[in-house]
C-alpha cells in the first residue's frame, strides 16, 4: 500500500440547506479548523458539498500541509488464489438407531396465580433530531413567472378558382374503376377507346387501354398502343411508365422490338437485371443480328434459380461453339443435361442432348456420343434423327449389331408413315460389315420400293409449284384432313417430316397465336350483349325494389341507388360495345396482315425444308447402286473365300449398347412396343473373313 497519508476533512455539522439559505445564489465556503484558510468546503448551487483534502509532510526539518490534486489508488494487493484439492470418498457415520424418549407433560399453570413482577426500566428522554431554528431557515421557493395568454393572428387566405371535374374526367375514372378495382375489361376498353379522341386525355388512354389489351389476352394490342406511347410520347413521365409496361410484358411481344425499348430502358435506368424473361429476348435478338458480345452480357445476368437458366445454358452453348471453344460450349450442354434431368421431354434438354452428342461425334467421342442420342427423349420431333445419327457411332465403333438392330426397328410397321431414308443406309453398311450380304441386298430393294416412286413425285411437285405460300397450302390442307395418303402428289410421310421443321414450327405457333387473338376479339363483342342482359334483368328488378318499398312507406334510397347503378353499367355496356367495333375491325386486319407475313415466312422455311429433303433422298438413292455394288462384290469374294476353306471372324468387337436389362436381340418381323425402340441389337453374326476390311469402315 503506499504511504500512509493524513487527510483533514472539515464537515460541518450544520445541514444543507442551512447553508443554502445564506448563500442561496453563491456557492457556501467553510472554514476547516487547522487547516489553511483555501481549504474551504464549497457548495454548489445544487446544494451537493464538495471537499477538498490535504496531506502533511516534512520538507527540510519543517511541516508544511499541501493540498492533494490527485487522490493515491489504494493498493489492496493481489487477489488471492483457491485452489481445488481432490476430492475423498464422502464419509458419512454410522447411522444411530434413535430412541425415543417418553415426553413428561408439563404442570398446568394457572395464569390467575402467577405474579408478574413491576416494569421498572428507565425510559430516556426523546432524542433531539434538530433545532427549532433549522425549520426557519428553510429557503424559499420563488413562484414560476405568470405564462402570457398566447396571441392569434387571423389567418390570411386567399381564394383560389378550382377547376371542376368534366365528364370526360369522370368517364376515366370510372375506366379506371373497371380496370384496376373490378378488373371488367371489357368496359373500360369501351370507355378508353372513346377517350382516345379527346386530345387532353389521349396519352393516358392509350396507355390503359394497352394494359386493358394485355387483361384481355390481346398481345399485339397491347404491343402495338403501348410501343405507340413510348416512341410517339414526348412526356418523358408517361415515356418511362410505357417502357416500364414493356419490359414487364416482354413476353407478349416479338424479339425485334428489342430494338425499340433497349434504348429507352437504358436512358431511364431501368433495373431488368433480375427480369430473365427480358435478357433472355435480348439475347436471342443480339444473336439474330450476329451481336454475340450483347449476347453474352444478357446471358450472363440470368441466374440458376431461373426456369429460364436451362435455355440460357443452351443459348451460351451454341454461343461458344460459334467462338470455337468447343470445351465451354461442352461445359454448358453438361450443366444443361443436369439442370433438365427432371423434365425428359424439355425441348430445350432434347436439343441440348443432341447438340452434345454431335459434338462429341465431332470428337470421335463415339461412345460418348452414343449416350447422349440416347438421351433425347422419343416425344421429341429430333428423335428418328438422333437414332439414325447415333447408329452412325455403332457403325463407326465397328458394333455393327447394333447399328443393324437399332435400324430395324424404324423399319416396321410402327414407322411406316415416318420419313428416314437415311436408316436404309445405315442398315445396309451393318449388314455389309458382318457380310450379311443377302441381308443387305433385301434392305437396299425394301428402300427402293418405298422411296424410288417418290423421286418423281417431288420433282412434279417442286416444278409445279414455284411459290413459298403453295407449300404452306399444301401442309394446311393436310392438316385439315391429316388421314390423306397423298396431298397434291405429295406423300402422307414427306409431308409430316417437311412440317417437322423447326424453323415452320415457330412461325406456325405464331399464326396460331393470332388466330386466338382473332377469337378473343369477337368474344368481346359477345360478352357486352351478355352483359346487357344481366344489366337490364337487374334494373328490371331495381325497379320493381323502389316500387314495393314506395308502397309500404319505406326508405327508397338503397333501392333507388341499385337502380340508378346498374342503369349506367347497362348503358357503358351498351355503347362500349360501339365504341370498340372500330378498333376491334383495325385490329383484327392488322392481325390479317401480320398473319400474311408469317405464312409467307412459314412457306419460304417449307420451301427451304423441301430443298433440303429432296438433296438428302437422291443422295441416298444414288448411294443404292454404290452399295448394292460393294453387296455383291462382297459376296462373290466371300464364297471363294469360305470355298477355300477361310475361317471365319471370330475377333471380339466393342459394342455400344444400353443396359444390359433394355437390350433386346431379334429374330422375327412381328409387333414391335415403342419402349423397346432404340434397344434392339441384331443376332445375326459376323461371318467376315480374319482380315476383312469393307468399305474403309475400319480406318475410322
Amino acid at each position: 500500500m503506499n504511504k500512509p497519508m493524513k487527510a483533514m476533512f472539515v464537515l460541518p455539522l450544520l445541514c444543507s440547506t442551512a447553508l443554502a439559505q445564506e448563500l442561496p445564489n453563491k456557492a457556501l465556503n467553510v472554514k476547516s479548523q487547522g487547516a489553511p484558510a483555501a481549504a474551504n468546503l464549497r457548495v454548489k448551487s445544487s446544494l451537493v458539498p464538495t471537499f477538498e483534502i490535504y496531506q502533511k509532510k516534512v520538507v527540510k526539518g519543517k511541516t508544511e500541509v499541501f493540498k492533494v490534486k490527485a487522490i493515491p489508488e489504494l493498493n489492496i494487493g493481489s487477489e488471492r488464489t483457491v485452489e481445488a484439492i481432490p476430492l475423498t470418498p464422502l464419509r458419512l457415520p454410522a447411522s444411530q438407531q434413535l430412541v425415543v424418549k417418553d415426553v413428561k407433560k408439563a404442570p398446568a399453570i394457572n395464569p390467575m396465580t402467577v405474579k408478574i413482577p413491576p416494569y421498572t426500566a428507565v425510559v430516556n428522554p426523546p432524542k433531539v433530531v434538530t433545532s427549532p431554528d433549522a425549520f426557519n431557515k428553510i429557503p424559499d421557493v420563488k413562484m414560476l413567472a405568470t405564462v402570457k395568454d398566447p396571441t392569434t393572428v387571423e389567418p390570411q387566405t386567399t381564394l383560389m378558382k378550382m377547376d371542376d371535374m368534366k365528364p370526360n374526367d369522370y368517364k376515366l375514372l370510372q375506366a379506371l374503376i373497371f380496370l384496376e378495382i373490378q378488373q371488367k375489361y371489357e368496359m373500360a376498353m369501351g370507355l378508353f377507346s372513346e377517350l382516345m379522341d379527346d386530345k387532353e386525355h389521349r396519352l393516358e388512354a392509350l396507355y390503359n387501354y394497352a394494359m386493358t389489351s394485355k387483361g384481355l389476352g390481346l398481345n399485339t394490342e397491347f404491343r402495338t398502343y403501348m410501343i405507340k406511347v413510348s416512341q410517339e410520347s414526348k412526356n418523358k413521365e408517361w415515356q418511362e411508365r410505357a417502357t416500364k409496361s414493356l419490359v414487364e410484358g416482354i413476353t407478349a411481344l416479338e424479339q425485334s422490338d428489342i430494338a425499340l425499348i433497349d434504348p429507352l430502358v437504358a436512358k431511364y435506368e431501368l433495373d431488368v437485371t433480375k427480369n430473365a424473361d427480358y435478357q433472355i429476348t435480348r439475347a436471342k435478338y443480339y444473336s439474330s443480328i450476329g451481336n454475340l458480345g450483347m449476347m453474352e452480357d444478357a446471358l450472363m445476368l440470368i441466374d440458376e434459380k431461373s426456369p429460364k437458366y436451362p435455355e440460357a445454358l443452351l443459348l451460351s452453348g451454341l454461343f461458344n461453339y460459334r467462338q470455337n471453344k468447343v470445351d465451354e460450349a461442352t461445359v454448358n450442354l453438361e450443366a444443361l443435361l443436369k439442370a433438365t434431368d427432371g423434365d425428359k421431354k424439355s425441348q430445350i434438354r432434347n436439343v441440348g442432348a443432341i447438340t452434345m452428342a454431335r459434338i462429341q461425334f465431332q470428337k470421335s467421342m463415339y461412345k460418348e456420343a452414343f449416350q447422349s442420342y440416347l438421351k433425347v427423349d422419343r416425344s421429341s420431333p429430333l428423335w428418328l434423327q438422333a437414332m439414325t445419327e447415333s447408329a452412325w457411332t455403332q457403325i463407326l465403333s465397328e458394333d455393327y449389331e447394333g447399328a443393324a438392330g437399332n435400324m430395324f426397328s424404324l423399319h416396321t410397321d410402327f414407322f411406316k408413315n415416318a420419313f428416314n431414308p437415311e436408316s436404309f443406309v445405315v442398315r445396309t453398311v451393318g449388314y455389309l460389315n458382318l457380310c450379311q450380304y443377302g441381308d443387305g441386298v433385301q434392305v437396299l430393294e425394301e428402300m427402293r420400293g418405298k422411296y424410288g416412286p417418290w423421286k418423281g413425285k417431288l420433282e412434279a411437285y417442286n416444278k409445279s409449284h414455284k411459290k413459298s405460300i403453295e407449300y404452306y397450302d399444301t401442309v394446311k390442307n393436310w392438316a385439315k384432313n391429316s388421314d390423306l395418303k397423298e396431298v397434291d402428289g405429295l406423300p402422307r410421310a414427306f409431308i409430316v417430316e417437311l412440317a417437322r421443321h423447326p424453323g415452320f414450327m415457330s412461325i406456325q405457333k405464331q399464326i396460331n397465336n393470332y388466330e386466338d387473338e382473332i377469337t378473343k376479339f369477337n368474344k368481346i363483342s359477345f360478352t357486352l350483349i351478355k352483359m346487357e342482359k344481366e344489366f337490364l334483368t337487374k334494373k328490371a328488378d331495381a325497379s320493381k325494389d323502389v316500387a314495393a318499398a314506395k308502397a309500404k312507406g319505406r326508405d327508397t334510397q338503397d333501392a333507388e341507388k341499385k337502380l340508378l347503378s346498374y342503369q349506367i353499367q347497362y348503358h357503358i355496356a351498351n355503347k362500349a360495345r360501339t365504341s370498340i367495333k372500330n378498333l376491334r375491325t383495325q385490329g383484327i386486319a392488322r392481325i390479317e396482315k401480320e398473319k400474311d407475313g408469317l405464312r409467307n415466312d412459314a412457306g419460304k422455311a417449307l420451301q427451304g425444308n423441301f430443298k433440303n429433303m429432296v438433296t438428302n433422298l437422291n443422295r441416298v438413292l444414288d448411294q443404292n447402286d454404290v452399295l448394292q455394288y460393294e453387296l455383291y462384290s462382297g459376296a462373290g469374294e466371300h464364297i471363294r473365300y469360305q470355298m477355300a476353306g477361310g475361317d471365319v471372324n471370330d475377333k471380339e468387337r466393342p459394342e455400344l449398347k444400353v443396359a444390359k436389362e433394355k437390350s433386346l436381340n431379334w429374330k422375327f418381323k412381328g409387333e414391335i412396343w415403342e419402349d423397346e425402340v432404340g434397344h434392339y441389337r441384331s443376332s445375326l453374326k459376323n461371318v467376315c473373313p480374319q482380315d476383312n476390311s469393307v468399305a474403309g469402315m475400319n480406318e475410322h
